[in-house]
C-alpha cells in the first residue's frame, strides 16, 4: 500500500511534532510517522528558553504550555554539602559572552520555564492531532527522486512525499543519507526521577533550578519544578568511564542509587528515595557536528541533525527552534520548490547548533569519572 502525503515527518518526538505544529501555522499539512506502538511518558525535565517560548506564542500554544510548566527566573548552584555557591538571575545575566546568553536563557522580558518532557509532548500531540500521527511505522528505506521522496516502512507501507523531515533522533535512519558517523559516549549516565515538591521543604519554594555537585563533578544533581510546581524533577548524574550500551534506559534500584549520593546534602538522597515512579538510567551520547543537513527534498532536524549532551539544557530548545526556522523558510515558498528554503534553513541553523553541541560536550568533558559497578545500581 502506498500513501501520498505533502510533507512526511519521520519521528514523533518533540522536534518532529513541533515541526508539524509550525508547518500548520504556515499553511502546510504534515503527517508524522513514528516506529513506536504507543506514545507514552518518557524522558525527564526540560528547561525551555524564552526564544522557544516566543515560538509557542506565535503558534498559539503558549497559554496551554504555561498551565503545565513553571516559570524559573533563577538558578542556584551548590556544592555537595549544600553550600550555596552562586545564584544566577536570568533577567540580569548578560546576553553575550556567557553560556546563559549563548543558550538563550538570559532575557530581561521573559523568564525561562521548566516542564516535564512528557507533558510538553502531550501538548504537542494534542496540537498536531492524532489523525496526523501514524504509529508503528519503522522506517526501513528512503529514496529521493526528482519529484518526490519515497519512504518504505517495515509494515509494507510506502509513503510518497514532496518533502521529508528527518526528526528521528540520536539513532536516526534519515541521517545515514548524510553521514555514517558513530555515536560518541560522553562519560556520564543520568538517572531521571520525579518526586514530591515537599522534598525541598528545607530550601524554600519549588520555583527555580537547583544543582548540587561534587568538587570534581563526577556526581551531580539538578532539579526543576514540574507540573506547575507540585513536583520536582530530578536528574542525578554519575561519571562512568565505560559506556553501558547494553543498559539503555535500564531501571535503577532506588536505594542503591541514593547511596551513591549519601555523602551529599541530605535533601539530595531524600529526593531519590522519594521518587513517585520508576527511575531509569540514560547513558549520555552525542555525535560530531556535520555541515550538511539538507538535499533537494530532505532535511534533518533536532537530534537527527545535531545530537548534543543535555548539560546545556538545549536539546529540546534547539530542536524546536529548528522547527520554527524550517517552517518559516518553507512559508516563503508555495510552488513546491523546497530546495532554496532548505538551503537557507541549513545556513541559518548549522553554525549556531554546532557551537552549542561543542559547548555541551565541553561540559561533559569537565566531569570526572568514578569507578562504580552499574550492575549494583541498575536492576536486572
Amino acid at each position: 500500500m502506498t500513501v501520498d502525503v505533502p510533507i512526511a515527518i519521520v519521528g514523533a518526538g518533540l522536534g518532529g511534532l513541533a515541526a508539524a505544529v509550525a508547518l500548520h501555522h504556515h499553511g502546510y499539512r504534515a503527517v508524522v510517522f513514528d516506529k513506536t506502538r504507543a506514545l507514552g511518558e518518557v524522558g525527564g525535565p526540560l528547561g525551555i528558553s524564552p526564544q522557544t517560548l516566543r515560538l509557542f506564542k506565535t503558534w498559539g500554544i503558549l497559554a496551554e504550555f504555561e498551565k503545565i510548566s513553571s516559570a524559573t527566573p533563577c538558578f542556584e548552584d551548590r556544592d555537595q554539602n549544600g553550600r550555596l555557591l552562586k545564584v544566577t538571575e536570568y533577567a540580569a545575566a548578560p546576553e553575550e559572552g556567557t553560556d546563559h546568553g549563548r543558550f538563550g536563557y538570559a532575557d530581561a522580558e521573559m523568564a525561562p520555564r521548566t516542564v516535564h518532557r512528557a507533558d510538553l509532548h502531550a501538548l504537542l500531540v494534542s496540537a498536531v492531532g492524532n489523525a496526523e500521527i501514524r504509529l508503528n511505522h519503522r522506517l526501513a528505506d528512503i529514496v529521493e527522486r526528482d519529484d518526490h521522496v519515497q519512504l518504505v516502512f517495515n509494515d509494507e507501507v510506502t509513503a510518497r512525499a514532496g518533502l521529508v523531515i528527518g526528526a528521528d533522533g540520536l539513532r536516526s535512519t534519515v541521517r545515514k543519507l548524510f553521514s555514517h558517523d558513530d555515536m560518541h559516549y560522553c562519560g556520564s549516565v543520568i538517572f531521571r526521577a520525579v518526586s514530591p515538591a515537599a522534598c525541598l521543604r528545607d530550601l524554600g519554594p519549588n520555583d527555580r533550578l537547583r544543582a548540587w555537585h561534587s568538587a570534581d563533578r563526577a556526581k551531580h544533581m539538578i532539579t526543576m519544578p514540574v507540573r506547575s510546581g507540585r513536583q520536582v524533577a530530578v536528574d542525578a548524574t554519575l561519571g562512568v568511564d565505560e559506556p553501558p550500551a547494553h543498559l539503555w534506559s535500564a531501571r535503577a534500584d532506588l536505594e542503591a542509587l541514593a547511596m551513591q549520593f549519601d555523602e551529599f546534602d541530605p535533601v539530595v538522597p531524600r529526593m531519590i528515595r522519594s521518587a513517585t515512579g520508576p527511575v531509569f538510567m540514560h547513558p549520555v551520547y552525542d555525535r560530531d557536528p556535520i555541515e550538511r543537513w539538507t538535499t533537494q527534498r530532505i532535511a534533518l532536524l533536532g537530534d537527527a541533525a545535531h545530537p548534543m549532551t543535555p548539560f546545556g539544557g538545549q536539546g529540546a530548545n534547539q530542536a524546536i527552534q529548528d522547527a520554527g526556522e524550517l517552517a518559516a523558510q518553507l512559508g516563503r515558498v508555495r510552488d513546491g520548490s523546497y530546495a532554496v528554503a532548505l538551503q537557507q534553513y541549513q545556513r541559518v541553523r548549522t553554525d549556531q547548533t554546532a557551537e552549542i553541541q561543542r559547548a555541551a560536550r565541553g561540559y561533559a568533558q569537565r566531569r570526572a569519572t568514578i569507578v562504580t559497578r552499574l550492575a549494583d545500581i541498575v536492576g536486572s
